[in-house]
């Protein structure tokens, strides 16, 4: 019973500052609570890119790979691909609390990098501002008022991505792992390349610099 104690104790200042970043996000996005909803233009242009897609799936009830809607045709799962079978989209549910859109994104933006702080052993209350000034650059707002969703995740993901590999690079195997493995796969399932190729780039550099460092210790 002490051992639960103790460990709800050391969890709930991180209990706290989730409510802290749900209140944040909702108070940014207080005409969400008045049911209005942000217009953005990707979004409009996407239902026009995806009609033929969605057409075709009303239509058949399969899953059309290729439009000929976009440039001289392209693949498909780039604009309206379902797939019921992801199981990541549950996951994405739940570290999202089912918030709507676009209070979840900053939510994202904030939680993701209050983690990789976090992981870097930085102080609880140091990783609150800091999240808070990650997730409030100007340009992360641009892209959602644009309706660029899709990169919005990705960079919201990318943070978690950084805080798994380096405890794995701890010692963390197992553990480290599996939060690789399941952060990877949000940042994939946000299908996003360019983001995705940009935080490759930084792995690969993670990577370089612990393995000279290896290196130097034998």
């Amino acid at each position: 019973k002490n051992n639960i104690m103790e460990k709800i104790k050391k969890l709930s200042p991180h209990l706290i500052v989730l409510l802290l970043f749900i209140g944040i996000s909702f108070t940014y996005f207080s005409p969400l609570l008045e049911g209005k909803r942000l217009e953005m233009a990707d979004i409009k242009n996407w239902q026009g890119m995806s009609k033929e897609v969605i057409d075709f799936r009303e239509a058949t009830g399969e899953e059309a790979l290729w439009t000929n809607s976009m440039f001289s045709g392209m693949p498909a799962y780039q604009i309206s691909t379902k797939s019921n079978a992801n199981l990541i989209q549950y996951v994405v549910k739940v570290i999202t609390l089912g918030m709507p859109r676009p209070a979840n994104l900053l939510f994202l933006y904030l939680l993701g990098f209050y983690i990789l702080l976090v992981s870097l052993k930085v102080d609880y209350r140091l990783s609150v501002v800091g999240a808070i000034a990650f997730a409030f650059s100007s340009y992360f707002f641009i892209i959602i008022e644009a309706g660029h969703m899709t990169k919005a995740h990705a960079i919201a993901y990318m943070p978690m991505v950084v805080a798994a590999v380096l405890y794995t690079y701890r010692g963390k195997i197992l553990l480290g792992g599996v939060l690789t493995a399941l952060t990877v796969a949000l940042e994939i399932y946000a299908n996003h390349l360019q983001i995705t190729y940009y935080l490759a780039l930084i792995l690969l550099m993670i990577g370089l610099v612990q393995f000279v460092k290896d290196l130097k210790a034998n």
